[in-house]
């Protein structure tokens, strides 16, 4: 389906890429980082520290060279550390000896390299570091509102198939176009022809986009359900596509872009399409949202990133990174030592962070490099 070139680095693919993995990690003005190196296992890390030492701020600067945008959804210039000018994030990738970077500075769209090379856009760093991240933040996907879930899709299928990205890119632009002449519309009539560039654009961009969305989820809901039947109570899982209007192909998207735009008027955006759609997250034939326990919802999350990791592994042909930020915690000692089992089993490099190491439990920690940090210094134990 979206077996592309991913691993890119100066455009091309190697065999060396089939053991992709971060080697060092540098931050400038990053959080609470001021200037630190660390360097990785190719294995498993785990970062041991209290509350508020800057774990989580680590992760999220992987995360971001991943998929350029922060883990916790804020401004960039919010990542900038206080009397810094600019945060930089910097990566660099074992056997291909890539440098990836991203800059964050206040009022300046974020900039993103490739061994010095700035990138014309930041999004063109998307899948040159593929990788998986659980976080308690990520309890939105199955709590919080259609536009977390969509989010979730998107990210997930920009970081494996470029071809999603600019189908993504351009249906973005073409709605902004389509609601500015909508609300438009309200004030003086604007003729058809006025709206055909753009709702060509979204019928063409959109129905792709739902037929990638359909087909991701033909094969996370079967891996998903696998994962959750590892590490939950025998329960079933089921995800499914809820679209607010059947139109999957371009002339059926397009038509009810016609038939919706006086409506469209009315209420100043556009009412059909992907941007409308929800992911279902069904456990034990329930809503999760409505009716699922917190226990049920995280594993579910849970499931869902590591049915994720398996298809990312099958279309790359190597497993992404795997990101856990403090999730251990959140689980009882069951369902952790079965998470460990699965994680073990499953990821190539990962990093973990825990309050205290041990709550990675002895399998891990058996292969794993762990670091202790404190007030935005990372130190080997």
């Amino acid at each position: 389906m979206i077996k592309e070139e991913i691993l890119k680095t100066d455009g091309k693919t190697s065999s060396d890429e089939r053991s992709l993995a971060v080697s060092s990690v540098h931050l400038d003005g990053f959080r609470n980082y001021e200037n630190e190196t660390v360097h990785l296992s190719s294995g498993f890390n785990v970062l041991a520290g209290k509350n508020a030492q800057g774990k989580t701020n680590f992760l999220e600067a992987i995360y971001l060279l991943s998929t350029t945008r922060l883990l916790r959804g804020q401004r960039d210039a919010e990542a900038i550390r206080q009397g810094h000018s600019k945060a930089i994030a910097t990566v660099e990738l074992n056997e291909t000896e890539t440098r990836l970077s991203v800059v964050l500075e206040a009022g300046i769209r974020k900039r993103a390299s490739i061994n010095g090379l700035t990138l014309p856009r930041a999004a063109d760093l998307i899948g040159r570091l593929p990788c998986v991240c659980v976080s308690t933040l990520d309890m939105g996907i199955v709590r919080g509102e259609p536009s977390d879930r969509r989010l979730f899709l998107d990210l997930e299928l920009s970081s494996l198939s470029p071809g999603y990205l600019r189908h993504l890119t351009h249906y973005k632009r073409a709605l902004e176009q389509r609601n500015a002449l909508l609300r438009d519309s309200r004030e003086w009539v604007q003729p058809p022809e006025m709206f055909a560039p753009w709702e060509d654009q979204l019928a063409i961009h959109g129905a792709a986009m739902r037929v990638a969305r359909e087909e991701f989820i033909e094969r996370l809901s079967p891996k998903a359900s696998d994962a959750h039947a590892e590490i939950g109570a025998g329960e079933h899982i089921r995800l499914h596509i809820e679209a607010k209007d059947p139109s999957n192909t371009p002339e059926a998207l397009l038509n009810s872009l016609a038939m919706s735009r006086s409506n469209d008027i009315a209420r100043g955006g556009t009412s059909v399409g992907p941007h409308r759609d929800d992911l279902a997250i069904e456990v034990g034939n329930r809503d999760a949202r409505m009716y699922g326990s917190q226990g049920q919802q995280r594993t579910a999350v849970i499931s869902m990133k590591l049915a994720t990791l398996g298809i990312s592994h099958e279309e790359l042909g190597i497993p992404p990174l795997l990101l856990l930020d403090d999730i251990l915690s959140d689980l009882d000692e069951t369902r952790r030592a079965l998470l460990v089992d699965a994680v073990l089993e499953k990821a190539g490099q990962a990093v973990l962070t825990c309050t205290e190491a041990s709550a990675a439990g002895s399998k891990i920690l058996e292969s794993a490099k762990v670091f202790e940090v404190q007030s935005g210094k990372v130190m080997a134990a």
